[in-house]
């Protein structure tokens, strides 16, 4: 059907193409603008490589789409993905945990019966002790057959045959070529995916307060366990210089 159009005359209209710009509202851009800029604020820092010093003093915003986390700093302006984020500060505290021994632990209210084939089931023999000490604990239920009575804090009921199948698929394709501790490292990760906040989650200002913080006191702040980037950056000398005032 035809679509009504608007104007800002209070007039409207039926199927009528859009009309030129008045000219006497077009840019003067052969005359130079006035300076009336003022000296910026004292600390904003116009060019330096993202760091921690600077992740540190972040001002939160709010947030974008209920996913992604809009901060100001002195050097400029930050988006951060809080999926992302929340992944790289578990998989750290987790890798810690499992060091320790300590991994927090959540029981089942019933235990989780998940079906593995042959091969699954001699990785699972391989490293049920790298599950153990990654919060799980589970055991063989008949034949070919895992019985999980706890997962690591954080991980969702509906996420824990999901996050089995994970680990045992990376025991598998990578035992024969990768350390121990890379090991370790893959199911880290895989438990921090699955634990970490997603994205159209509403967040309040206490929790971005939290996990801005968390995200600064990380060995590795800018990017997750899987190599995604955790932040995008536009520092103040290109916010300045899009607005033309450098």
């Amino acid at each position: 059907g035809s679509v009504q159009r608007l104007d800002f005359g209070g007039q409207s209209s039926r199927d009528e193409a859009p009309s030129a710009p008045d000219p006497q509202w077009q840019p003067l851009t052969s005359l130079p603008a006035p300076d009336t800029h003022r000296t910026l604020p004292a600390g904003v820092i116009l060019d330096e490589p993202a760091s921690l010093a600077t992740l540190k003093d972040l001002r939160p915003l709010g947030q974008i789409h209920e996913s992604f986390i809009l901060a100001a700093g002195r050097d400029g302006l930050w988006i951060i993905d809080q999926h992302v984020a929340h992944e790289r500060v578990l998989f750290e505290r987790l890798l810690k945990e499992m060091l320790s021994g300590r991994v927090e632990r959540q029981q089942l209210l019933l235990p989780h019966i998940i079906e593995i084939s042959p091969s699954q089931q001699v990785e699972y023999a391989r490293i049920e002790g790298e599950l153990r000490r990654s919060g799980f604990e589970t055991e063989l239920f008949g034949n070919r057959t895992i019985a999980v009575q706890a997962a690591p804090a954080g991980v969702g009921h509906a996420d824990v045959e999901k996050l089995i199948y994970e680990i045992l698929e990376i025991s598998e394709r990578e035992l024969r070529r990768v350390s121990l501790d890379d090991l370790r490292r893959g199911i880290a990760a895989s438990v921090a995916c699955r634990a970490a906040i997603k994205v159209n989650t509403r967040l309040d200002a206490a929790k971005i307060e939290w996990l801005l913080a968390a995200l600064a006191e990380t060995e590795c702040p800018m990017s997750c366990p899987h190599g995604r980037p955790v932040a995008l950056r536009y520092s103040m000398r290109e916010i300045l210089k899009a607005f033309h005032r450098i």
